[in-house]
């Protein structure tokens, strides 16, 4: 009974410290309609506030499209961009851990779109 217990504390403690893929997986008409909408900015920050230690990652943008996925049935956005190291790179993103600038603070795109999720973190200063 003890290893039972145990054992269902380790899942559940793993799973709450675990990034869920709350957005990333997405429908046709989501992913388009977020597909223009971070086609419009400049630069992004990609951080998941659910996670230990994970930095946040200043990004600007140089393009954004979307592909379906495997099943067929849901879509991936990806981010092409320049980290703030000058570092080129290609992401798979997650809607509920990309943040947009607006007036100098950084906004949830799951959350400006409408979508259900929880970046777990509230609307914080933009990085400089």
């Amino acid at each position: 009974m003890r290893k039972t217990i145990l054992l269902m504390l380790i899942l559940f403690s793993t799973l709450a410290n675990s990034k869920a893929d709350q957005l990333a997986y997405l429908s046709k008409e989501q992913a388009q309609k977020a597909t223009v909408f971070l086609q419009k900015q400049a630069e992004i920050i990609i951080w998941c506030a659910c996670c230990d230690n994970e930095p946040k990652l200043l990004v600007k943008v140089s393009k954004v499209y979307f592909e379906r996925t495997d099943d067929k049935q849901f879509y991936h956005i990806f981010l092409e961009g320049i980290d703030s190291a000058g570092k080129k790179l290609k992401e798979e993103i997650d809607l509920a851990y990309v943040h947009i600038n607006k007036n100098g603070k950084a906004y949830c795109v799951g959350k400006k779109l409408g979508f259900k999720c929880n970046p777990c973190t509230e609307v914080f200063e933009w990085l400089d």
